[in-house]
């Protein structure tokens, strides 16, 4: 049975597609003949019942239990994508003379903006200057000068991150602030545990500092760090702001031959006196009144490949999977489109080689929105998106991790879709990248067991 099932493709040869058709059950692949058919694999297993008798055919009316283990890309994403509550907003003067505004970050102690003014406590801080030398929470109290740290030509400091302890304000404005004068969108309360970057551009137009209290900067790098912001006046900024969560990303893979080990089957089923048995202890019960077992395997490769950008959410069935033989054209983007007003999310997972992120997009067609999560060195690194007309636009780089494609292995899965129908949802590679793409080849075993129980 298992020579005939591996080393022929069937009759006729497409039979997965019609199995009302079909004449002779087999698995070999049509284009590869070293190789099976994973279509015929899921095929065999979906149509069982339309193929018993040829089955019982093929085993002479014995008994048998056939099973089959396919090596697999083990994919999932834990924990919860960071809300994004100000990507990269720049905050200047709208009349553009002169360019900045007046900015302040302080504690929320209240409703009131304009009357809450203490310094808060944050429990990572990092600066950034224009030589690209970073400084982290105890290192920058070496910096300081009377407890201060200014942002200007000078310095060459322009970039500044921390994490919050306390809610916070944000407030921009020119004049006296408040009313008309606030620029949007502040004045912005933001709780605890929020990320905050900030750049600072130009240099030249800025007098920006933050000064510690006596006892904020402690040298140590034990937090809290306690600091305000002062000389806040004529500055453009660029802020953002997010939740200081981020969701584990894992992959890993997994041989046929460890899942054998494991008892991880892609599917099983048994044939017991011409008919399926999905009790295994029956079917343990029909082995052990046989006066003879005779087990046999098979080690054989499959090509898998997949360019099927309308599929269902899974975690295991990928909508594009193979190798790269080319680097993807110029310009090459991925667009998700949404075209429902019922507000929902789906979660895409990218691989490139080792490399693997995690796309969020969340939202309606008219209040679209993206964030996109990847670790470098271990560290969480996020891009947010904001739709238009209902699409969110990146280019392959960015989803992917790099353009540089050729003879890497390639997947993305949509794993997971709450709240729209997968008919709301388009996604799409513009120019498309499947004739790049050739199939990855897979081993898998398959593993039949036959005796009589008569």
């Amino acid at each position: 049975m298992l020579d005939v099932l591996t080393k022929n493709p069937g009759y006729p040869e497409n039979w997965e597609e019609d199995v009302s058709s079909v004449r002779m059950v087999g698995l070999r692949d049509n284009d590869y003949p070293f190789a099976l058919d994973y279509e015929k694999i899921l095929a065999l297993n979906r149509s069982k019942e339309d193929v018993t008798s040829i089955l019982n055919q093929l085993v002479r009316g014995k008994d048998f239990l056939f099973e089959v283990y396919v090596s697999k890309f083990n994919l999932s994403v834990s924990g919860s994508f960071p809300k994004i509550y100000l990507n990269n907003v720049t905050f200047e003067n709208p009349r553009g003379t002169p360019p900045g505004v007046n900015f302040n970050i302080t504690k929320k102690e209240s409703e009131n903006p304009n009357s809450d003014n203490s310094e808060f406590e944050a429990s990572y801080i990092e600066v950034r200057n224009i030589g690209g030398i970073s400084y982290v929470n105890g290192d920058i109290c070496g910096l300081l000068k009377d407890n201060n740290l200014v942002f200007d030509e000078k310095t060459g400091f322009y970039y500044l991150k921390f994490i919050t302890l306390d809610s916070i304000w944000i407030k921009a404005w020119r004049g006296q602030g408040g009313g008309e004068n606030w620029i949007s969108p502040s004045p912005l309360a933001l709780p605890p545990g929020v990320v905050i970057e900030i750049f600072i551009n130009p240099l030249t137009q800025s007098n920006f500092n933050i000064t510690f209290s006596p006892d904020g900067c402690p040298q140590n790098g034990a937090s809290p760090f306690i600091f305000k912001f002062t000389g806040n006046g004529n500055v453009v900024v660029s802020v953002s702001g997010y939740d200081n969560v981020f969701p584990t990303l894992n992959s890993s893979y997994t041989s046929a031959r460890d899942l054998l080990g494991a008892g991880e089957t892609l599917y099983w089923f048994s044939l017991i006196n011409g008919t399926f048995v999905d009790d295994i202890n029956l079917i343990k019960s029909s082995m052990a009144s046989s006066p003879w077992i005779e087990p046999v395997e098979r080690t054989i490769v499959f090509p898998k490949f997949a360019y099927n950008l309308s599929s269902g959410p899974s975690a295991e069935e990928p909508l594009i999977y193979g190798f790269m033989r080319y680097n993807p054209l110029e310009g090459t983007s991925i667009r998700i489109r949404v075209n429902s007003t019922n507000y929902g999310n789906l979660t895409l997972l990218s691989k490139l080689g080792t490399e693997i992120r995690a796309l969020f997009v969340y939202g309606n067609s008219t209040d679209l929105n993206a964030t996109l999560v990847w670790y470098e060195n271990g560290n969480a690194t996020l891009k947010a998106y904001e739709g238009v007309n209902g699409t969110v636009t990146m280019s392959f780089e960015e989803l992917f991790g790099s353009s540089d494609t050729t003879n890497k292995l390639i997947g993305l899965w949509l794993y997971s879709l709450e709240g729209w129908n997968r008919s709301d949802v388009t996604i799409e590679v513009v120019p498309t990248i499947e004739y790049m793409l050739e199939p990855k080849f897979e081993s898998t075993i398959i593993k039949l067991w036959v005796w009589d129980d008569r």
